[in-house]
């Protein structure tokens, strides 16, 4: 049977760089060639490329600005090595592939993955096979291999993703809206949730309906429009609403009373299907979202009002959250914490000797003392005149 099977296999899915185009290090990408033959072929050389491909809308026209184009080649295989033009490589129908390894390093000032409305840029590794005979002589495949950028660890950068989120505004002093989260970046392809916060300040008044909207608005610094001014893209990626009641029916709105609470929540898509793109500020793109929370009140005159507030928010790839962060003592190592005494360096050292050695314990810990206590067989001994400063907690 006459066919060449060519199978790429990278050690990893996905290329990432850390910390900006101007700071990142390079990452290496290795891996395995698999060639499958149904006939003997004579191969003159094998190359793999790292390249990137699909540039549209002339987005990233000058691709010297953005380090674009790349194209980083590899020759995995050579038969003018031997000093042969060719080397005969026989079928082998059902039996191991032919297996070459590669492994070279991307830079780390390329581009990050991008897939907009004005043009995208995505990646690839290719796999071109040279031989020599009648027909076809060239052989290609291709594997994508998406780019993403996160911060380096300890970065401001990476600083901002560990943020919390929590906005509020009130209309007319009447309402007062308030939504909060845990955090103000998040990954696609995941839920967001937050807390909506619907507070009266006012009586008989309300709630028709209250929802949550993610937008994404996208700048390309390329393309400029008559007045000069950069070219943009707007639109909703996701939105929930829910309704408390029928706006025609009065009787069955949700008083407010009192304060409301909801929790809320859209499902971000992947950005790899080109549902939504990656939070980012180069200098052709700058993409930014914002998560924006409206309520549709009822004032005592059976007037309706749409109230809204807004929060800018970050989307990024899931392995930028799953960065260690320092980790925060728990409860469960509080018996490993010293209380350390005012005074001279001596009283500290006699306090540090008659230390007794910690224990674990499911219940709270001990309750501290500014005196010895009757039934304790160790003490420590405190400066003449001391009075500490700490608080005493006794159960």
């Amino acid at each position: 049977m006459f066919y060449v099977r060519t199978e790429i296999v990278p050690d990893i899915s996905h290329v990432v760089l850390r910390g900006l185009p101007s700071e990142a290090s390079g990452q290496s990408i290795s891996g395995r060639v698999l060639i499958r033959l149904g006939h003997s072929l004579k191969v003159k050389r094998i190359t793999i490329a790292f390249q990137s491909v699909d540039v549209h809308k002339h987005q990233f026209s000058k691709q010297s600005s953005m380090k674009g184009g790349v194209l980083i080649q590899q020759s995995i295989f050579d038969a003018t090595n031997s000093g042969q033009d060719f080397t005969l490589w026989p079928a082998i129908p059902g039996g191991d592939p032919q297996e070459l390894p590669f492994s070279f390093a991307i830079p780390g000032y390329i581009h990050e993955t991008v897939r907009t409305g004005f043009g995208c840029i995505a990646y690839e590794l290719k796999v071109t096979i040279h031989s020599r005979g009648f027909g076809i002589n060239t052989w290609t495949q291709t594997q994508r291999i998406p780019v993403y950028r996160v911060p380096i660890e300890g970065s401001p950068w990476a600083m901002t993703l560990a943020d919390s989120m929590c906005v509020q505004a009130d209309w007319l002093g009447a309402v007062e809206l308030q939504m909060l989260s845990d955090c103000a970046s998040f990954a696609d392809n995941t839920k967001l949730s937050v807390r909506a916060i619907v507070r009266p300040l006012q009586k008989y008044q309300m709630l028709a309906e209250i929802g949550l909207r993610l937008h994404e608005k996208v700048h390309c610094k390329t393309i400029r429009d008559r007045f000069g001014d950069c070219r943009s893209s707007e639109r909703v990626v996701c939105d929930y609403l829910q309704k408390t009641c029928d706006l025609n029916d009065s009787l069955q709105m949700v008083p407010l009373d009192l304060e409301r609470c909801f929790d809320l929540s859209v499902d971000i898509p992947s950005a790899t299907a080109g549902g939504i793109q990656y939070s980012m500020n180069t200098a052709r793109l700058w993409v930014t979202h914002e998560l924006i929370l409206s309520a549709t009140v009822i004032d005592k005159n059976q007037h309706a009002h749409m109230l809204r507030i807004s929060a800018p928010i970050q989307i990024v790839p899931g392995i930028a959250l799953e960065a260690s962060f320092a980790e925060l003592p728990t409860y469960s190592k509080s018996c490993f914490d010293r209380l350390l005494l005012g005074g001279t360096a001596e009283n500290v050292l006699e306090a540090e000797h008659v230390e007794q050695e910690p224990s674990w314990h499911s219940s709270p810990p001990p309750a501290f003392f500014a005196e010895p206590q009757n039934n304790s067989d160790t003490t420590t001994a405190l400066p003449p005149g001391y009075e500490p400063s700490f608080v005493s907690f006794t159960n």
